[in-house]
């Protein structure tokens, strides 16, 4: 997906699919997207943040990572 406008739906699909999606957003170059997976680590390994936003992310947010 390339163009911002088109996410809030591309989301949606997402939400209403039944099984398992793929969901690839280009994101600006230096912009930190988090939850982000560190190349070459497993998932239980991902990055939440910065510690400004520790805590942030509540319960029903963190069943999603």
């Amino acid at each position: 997906m390339r163009d911002p406008k088109d996410l809030d739906a591309a989301i949606q699909q997402m939400i209403d699919y039944d099984g398992p999606f793929i969901l690839d957003v280009l994101v600006e170059k230096h912009e930190n997207c988090f939850p982000m997976i560190p190349s070459g680590k497993p998932h239980n390994e991902m990055l939440l943040g910065e510690a400004e936003t520790l805590g942030v992310i509540e319960s029903e947010g963190a069943v999603l990572v």
